[in-house]
C-alpha cells in the first residue's frame, strides 16, 4: 500500500471519528438543555449564523491546508525517498535524492544519499575486485593449462561414467587419429567416452583395484597397467582416483607414458652383446690357433709350452666369463620394468581361454584351482605372452586342444601347458620366445618384464610335449611401490599459488618491506620450565608458514624433542606432554638443525617470542646452530 493512500485513509478516518464524537456530545448536551436554555441556543444560531457558518468554514480550511502541509512536508516526501532509493541500489547507483520537505525529511535525504554515495564506491571497489579476480583467475588458468600441456607425461581426468573431462596436448598427441581418420571413436575430446580408446576391462579392473585400496588407509590408491592404442603405441598407464569429502569416488585421473621405444631397448641391447660376445669368441678362437702355431716346440719342452697354452686358455675363458656376467647386468638394468599389480587368476586363465578360441579355435582345459589365489604381474602383457605362446605352439604342433594345470608352490603360481600328440623340438620353442608379439617385445622380454621364468619339461632335446611358465604370487607382504593418495575435491590446495611468480627475491629486504610481501614463520615451543640458563629443556616445537599473506596449512614443522630429563608436574598441567611421549625421541642438537633449515628467509613470530630464542640460544652452541632471522 503507498503511503499516501494510507495517509487519506488514517485522515478520513480521524475526521469521521472526530465529527461522530463533536456529534455525540452536541447531541447530549442538547437533550440535557431546558426549554428556556434551547430557546436562547435557538436565537442565537438565527441571530449569528452567518458567523458561525464562517468560523466553520475557516476551522474546515485550517485542518485542509494542515493537512495538506503535513502530506506535502511528511508524506509525499517519503513516498519519494522509498521509490527513488529502490532506484539506488536496484539499478541506478548514482542516482540521488532531490526532495524538499521538512527539515527532518531533509535530514533523512541526505543520510540516504550518503549512504548511497558509500553504497556506489563499495560497489564500484566490489566491480573492480571482481574484475581483477576474474582477469587473475584467467591467468591462472592459461597459465595451469600451458603448464599442463606440456607436462612430460599425458593426462587425461574422466568422471565415473568414463566421459572425458579434461585432457592435456600431450595425451591428445598419443591418441592421434591419424591410423583411422574416418572413425570417430578413436577421437579424443571432451564429454567422448574414454572407453572408445582404451579397454574398458583393464580400466574397470583398476577401479576395482583401487576401491579395495580404499579401505586401508597404508595402501597406494593408485593402480596400473600397459596397453596398445590404435596406432601402435604401447603405454604404461597410472589411474588415481579423485574422491570426494567423503572419500566416494566422483572420477579417476589416468597419466599415460609412451613405453614403445623403451620396450625395444632390451633387445637392440642384447643383439649389440651377442653380436659383440660372438666378435669376441671368434677372436679368442683365433687367438688359441695363433698361439699354437707360434709354439714349434722341441719335445723336450712341450710339457712347459702345454701349460702356457693351458694357461693362456684359462684367461681367455675367465674374460668370456667376466663378459658373459657384465652383459648379463646390462641387460638387467635395461629392462623396462612393467607396473605389476594384483590379478584374480581365475579372471586371467578364463580370459585367455576365451581369446584363443576366438581367434584360433583352440581348447585350453584347465585344472581345478583355488579360485581365490591372485598373481603379480601386468595384466595385459602377461595375457599376451600366454595367448602368443600358445597360438605359436599350435602352430608347430598343429594341434587343437591343450591342457593347462595351474598349481601354487610357495610365493609362486606354476602355469604348466601340456599338449598330447605331435611333439616339438627344444630349438622350435626357443625360437618362439625370440618372436616379438605384436606391440610388444620378444615374448622371452615379456616374461623377464613380469618377473617370470619360462622352462621346457622334456628329457629329450627334440620330443618337447610340455612347457610352463613360473609367475609371481600376490605378496604377502605389500610390494615395495611408491604409495599414491588420491584426489579428494575440496576447496584451492595449498601447494600452489602463481602469484608468487610476482615476488622478486633480488630486491628483497625484509625490514623495508610491505609485511604482506614477506614470508613469516609462526612458531612456539614447549619446555620443561621457564629457566632456560637453569638446565630447562625445550621438548617441543611446533610451527607454520606465512607465504603471500595467506596460513599454508600443509608446510608445517612440528617435532618433539627428548629433554634427558624429567618434565615437573607444573610444566605437565600447562601442555599435556609427559616423558613417556618423548621417549626415543630425537634431541634438541638433531632438532634445531632442521628448524633452522624449515625457518630459511623467514621472519620469525611467537607470542612472549623473546622466551623462545633464548631457549634456542642456549643451544647454539651444543648444535652448532644459529638463528639470524629478523624475529
Amino acid at each position: 500500500m503507498k503511503i499516501s493512500n494510507h495517509f487519506i485513509k488514517n485522515v478520513i478516518f480521524i475526521l469521521a471519528l472526530t465529527i461522530f464524537i463533536s456529534s455525540g456530545i452536541v447531541t447530549y448536551i442538547w437533550l440535557n438543555l431546558s426549554f428556556d436554555q434551547i430557546q436562547v441556543v435557538t436565537n442565537l444560531i438565527k441571530q449569528f449564523h452567518i458567523p458561525i457558518l464562517i468560523i466553520i468554514a475557516i476551522a474546515t480550511a485550517v485542518i485542509g491546508f494542515g493537512l495538506e502541509s503535513i502530506y506535502k512536508s511528511y508524506v509525499h516526501p517519503l513516498n519519494q525517498i522509498s521509490s527513488q532509493a529502490s532506484i539506488i541500489y536496484s539499478s541506478n547507483p548514482s542516482h540521488r535524492l532531490k526532495i524538499s520537505g521538512s527539515k527532518e525529511i531533509l535530514n533523512l535525504t541526505r543520510i540516504v544519499n550518503n549512504f548511497a554515495d558509500i553504497f556506489e564506491n563499495l560497489n564500484k571497489d566490489i566491480t573492480e575486485q571482481i574484475l581483477f579476480s576474474r582477469k587473475e583467475t584467467e591467468k591462472e588458468r592459461n597459465l595451469l593449462a600451458a603448464i599442463m600441456a606440456e607436462l612430460p607425461q599425458g593426462v587425461i581426468i574422466c568422471n565415473n561414467s568414463g566421459r572425458i573431462l579434461l585432457f592435456n596436448s600431450l595425451a591428445k598427441n598419443l591418441f592421434a587419429n591419424s591410423t583411422y581418420p574416418e572413425k570417430a571413436k578413436h577421437f579424443i575430446g571432451l564429454g567422448r567416452s574414454i572407453f572408445h580408446l582404451i579397454d574398458k576391462e583393464l580400466i574397470v579392473h583398476a577401479i576395482e583395484e583401487i576401491n579395495e585400496h580404499l579401505t586401508d588407509e597404508e595402501q597406494s590408491l593408485s593402480s596400473n597397467f600397459i596397453t596398445p592404442v590404435h596406432g601402435g603405441i604401447l603405454l604404461s598407464i597410472e589411474t588415481i582416483p579423485v574422491l570426494d569429502q567423503e572419500r566416494s569416488m566422483t572420477g579417476f585421473i589416468l597419466t599415460f607414458k609412451d613405453i614403445s621405444h623403451q620396450m625395444n631397448k632390451y633387445e637392440h641391447i642384447d643383439n649389440w652383446l651377442s653380436s659383440f660376445r660372438q666378435t669376441m669368441t671368434s677372436s679368442f678362437d683365433q687367438t688359441k690357433l695363433f698361439i699354437k702355431d707360434l709354439i714349434n716346440m722341441p719335445t723336450e719342452e712341450r710339457m712347459t709350452n702345454a701349460l702356457y697354452e693351458k694357461k693362456i686358455s684359462s684367461k681367455l675363458g675367465q674374460l668370456i666369463k667376466k663378459f658373459n656376467t657384465i652383459s648379463l647386468s646390462i641387460l638387467e638394468e635395461s629392462l623396462t620394468k612393467l607396473p605389476l599389480s594384483k590379478l584374480s587368476l581365475s579372471t586371467f586363465l578364463s580370459n585367455i581361454q576365451k581369446q584363443v578360441l576366438e581367434y584360433r579355435q583352440i581348447d585350453v582345459a584347465i585344472n581345478d584351482m583355488d579360485r581365490d589365489i591372485r598373481i603379480f604381474s601386468d595384466s595385459y602383457s602377461l595375457s599376451m605372452a600366454f595367448i602368443f605362446l600358445i597360438i605359436n605352439l599350435s602352430e608347430l604342433t598343429k594341434e587343437k586342444q591343450f591342457e593347462l594345470q595351474v598349481y601354487r608352490k610357495h610365493n609362486q603360481i606354476i602355469f604348466e601347458i601340456i599338449w598330447q600328440g605331435n611333439a616339438t623340438s627344444q630349438l622350435q620353442i626357443e625360437d618362439i620366445m625370440t618372436k616379438k608379439i605384436k606391440s610388444l617385445p620378444s615374448l622371452e622380454y615379456v616374461l623377464k618384464q613380469n618377473k617370470a621364468f619360462f622352462n621346457i619339461i622334456s628329457n629329450n632335446i627334440t620330443t618337447c610335449s610340455q612347457v610352463s611358465i613360473t609367475v609371481l604370487a600376490e605378496p604377502d607382504t605389500h610390494f615395495p611401490r611408491k604409495k599414491k593418495r588420491a584426489v579428494i575435491a575440496k576447496s584451492r590446495p595449498e601447494f600452489y599459488d602463481f602469484d608468487l611468480f610476482k615476488i622478486d627475491d633480488e630486491s628483497k629486504d625484509v625490514f623495508n618491506m610491505d609485511l604482506r610481501k614477506l614470508v613469516f614463520t609462526v612458531f612456539d615451543t614447549e619446555t620443561t620450565g621457564l629457566d632456560p640458563d637453569g638446565g630447562d629443556e625445550i621438548i617441543s616445537i611446533a610451527a607454520v608458514r606465512i607465504v603471500n599473506n595467506k596460513i599454508v596449512y600443509q608446510d608445517f614443522f612440528e617435532e618433539l624433542v627428548d629433554p634427558k630429563r624429567d618434565i615437573p608436574i607444573e610444566s605437565y598441567r600447562i601442555h599435556g606432554i609427559n616423558y613417556e611421549m618423548l621417549k626415543g625421541k630425537s634431541n634438541i642438537e638433531t632438532i634445531l638443525p632442521l628448524f633452522k633449515i624449515y625457518t630459511y628467509d623467514t621472519v620469525l613470530i611467537g607470542h612472549n617470542v623473546a622466551f623462545d630464542m633464548k631457549m634456542i640460544k642456549v643451544k647454539e652452541k651444543s648444535s652448532q646452530t644459529i638463528f639470524s632471522n629478523p624475529v
